[in-house]
């Protein structure tokens, strides 16, 4: 992933404007912001979950599973709240039973199907890192005050649901 270190000074995307009409640089200035803030937030946690043996996406399927009363969910379920392709989920639940975090077993009550369950290793490891890395999100967020937060939060939401701007051809 390239990770853009010089963010444009306003002047140069003015002028950049002049020369392409489409340019509005206050947009562009705080897109280039947001992208290299997210990117570095990100580098920043997976660092953080690689020196516990995890990627963002096991921590992901184990943090769902830990919310869940009974500890398990099927497959499929994992896959639409974590937001992956069921491929990409068999692959991230290939790894974790692998490891003995989590293991498959047939559901409950139908035996036709699976559920993948965190097992107690799973759910050791977790609590085991869990307090830090909540410290880490909250010195992250230190800076802001709890109405920035939600402030914060608000626009985030709000660039969410302009995401088809981008992602549709």
């Amino acid at each position: 992933m390239v990770t853009l270190r010089d963010i444009p000074k306003y002047e140069c995307l003015r002028a950049l404007a002049a020369e392409i009409p489409e340019v509005d640089p206050s947009s562009v200035e705080a897109c280039l912001v947001m992208m290299k803030v997210a990117r570095e937030v990100m580098t920043g946690f997976e660092n953080h979950l690689a020196r516990h043996g995890l990627s963002d996406g096991r921590f992901t399927v184990m943090m769902i599973l830990m919310r869940q009363p009974d500890h398990c969910l099927s497959p499929s379920e994992l896959a639409d709240r974590a937001g992956v392709t069921r491929a990409t989920m068999t692959g991230l639940l290939d790894g974790l039973e692998r490891e003995g975090l989590v293991i498959r077993e047939p559901h409950p009550s139908d035996r036709r199907t699976l559920v993948a369950r965190l097992t107690s290793k799973g759910l050791e490891i977790l609590k085991g890192m869990l307090p830090d890395h909540f410290r880490r999100v909250a010195a992250l967020m230190a800076g802001l005050s709890e109405d920035e937060r939600k402030t914060l939060v608000r626009l985030m939401i709000a660039i969410q649901q302009s995401l088809p701007a981008v992602t549709e051809p």
